[in-house]
């Protein structure tokens, strides 16, 4: 039987909306972020140039738009990256029922050659990667420790953000491919969140929240 897939359903938290799916019955749900935190307009631009560097057509405009984001405003850039990872990471929850937490710890950069003959260049891959799994925790906890310690990953040492910029798409690929593994169409989830709900006015309220 093909995959009934995920549906959105309305909450009565009108910066919500629920995120289900139809095959595990299970449910979360995702809210958007408080704007002064991270505002949704950039998130759904995000996603825009997300999906724009996924195809290869359109990848070489993409990216670079996405380097001047970065370059720019690499805080609100690699967190608006992260928060979309997030997203896409409870949608491979909801499907599969592995933790998200778990979902995250596995994140990994495919495409990057490692063996035993390099260990320093593959501790130095590691280290990278682990900043974006920082990251992308952070948008899924709301914790704000790990937050401002992904905000210090971006800033030291000077000039890191855009190498965790090419770090973070090869992530977003791996992950994009899990999704399309499971039979889930992650296209415009945060258009449509965005589309269908308000600002919160509780900053302490999470993005992501199991209802079941």
């Amino acid at each position: 039987m093909p995959s009934a897939g995920l549906a959105w359903q309305t909450l009565s938290d009108p910066g919500a909306l629920a995120l289900v799916d139809a095959d595990s019955g299970r449910a979360a749900a995702l809210a958007r972020p408080h704007p002064t935190d991270l505002p949704m307009v950039q998130i759904v631009d995000i996603e825009r140039l997300a999906w724009g560097w996924l195809a290869p057509a359109s990848r070489p405009q993409s990216e670079r738009h996405l380097h001047e984001q970065v370059a720019a405003d690499p805080l609100n850039t690699m967190r608006g990256l992260c928060w979309l990872m997030a997203m896409w990471v409870v949608a491979v929850h909801l499907r599969t029922g592995r933790q998200p937490t778990v979902l995250v710890a596995e994140l990994r950069v495919p495409g990057i050659w490692q063996g035993p003959e390099t260990p320093a260049s593959a501790a130095v891959w590691a280290e990278l990667a682990d900043r974006i799994r920082l990251g992308v925790l952070a948008a899924l906890t709301s914790d704000g420790d790990a937050d401002a310690r992904f905000g210090e990953a971006l800033r030291h040492p000077v000039g890191i953000a855009p190498i965790l910029l090419g770090y973070a798409l090869r992530m977003l690929t791996d992950l994009h491919r899990q999704m399309l593994d499971h039979g889930i169409d992650p296209r415009e989830m945060a258009g449509t969140l965005a589309l269908y709900t308000v600002d919160p006015q509780d900053r302490a309220t999470a993005c992501f929240r199991p209802l079941t």
